[in-house]
């Protein structure tokens, strides 16, 4: 029975909260068509990246292999997968709406795209503390 790491959940995270910035930054500076090709990678590893761990969990025993305090723990895990799949959806729907030649893009999307920033920080932020509670004894 395979399971991953704590350290490396952190690490993924990591790794799908950076496309994010950079598709953040090139929609602060204008760029759409780039700002959109970026959002689609982002939530395309983040899809597959959810798939892979959810197939490495499993049926997994997860809960007393790593957690010092399930309840807690558990609580915490529900609120990231939440505001995760919360992300994860207004992301895709982010990428839905987004049209390269659009010009409007920008002001249809201003609402969206900050739901997604705002959940996609908030559900790393939940992770940060999920992981405090499955490598210390704090949580």
């Amino acid at each position: 029975m395979s399971v991953i790491a704590p350290e490396m959940l952190l690490a993924l995270q990591t790794v799908f909260l950076i496309p994010l910035l950079v598709s953040i930054a090139f929609r602060m500076r204008g760029n759409d068509f780039m700002h959109g090709i970026t959002m689609l990678a982002t939530v395309t590893i983040v899809i597959i990246g959810v798939i892979s761990v959810a197939v490495a969990f499993g049926n997994a025993d997860i809960i007393n292999q790593y957690y010092m305090n399930p309840a807690s723990t558990m609580v915490v895990f529900g609120m990231h997968s939440l505001l995760g799949g919360a992300a994860l959806a207004s992301g895709v729907w982010l990428v839905v709406l987004w049209r390269p030649k659009s010009t409007d893009f920008a002001v249809k999307s201003k609402r969206i795209w900050r739901l997604t920033v705002s959940l996609w920080f908030l559900a790393f932020l939940v992770g940060l503390l999920l992981y405090a509670a499955l490598t210390t004894t704090y949580l």
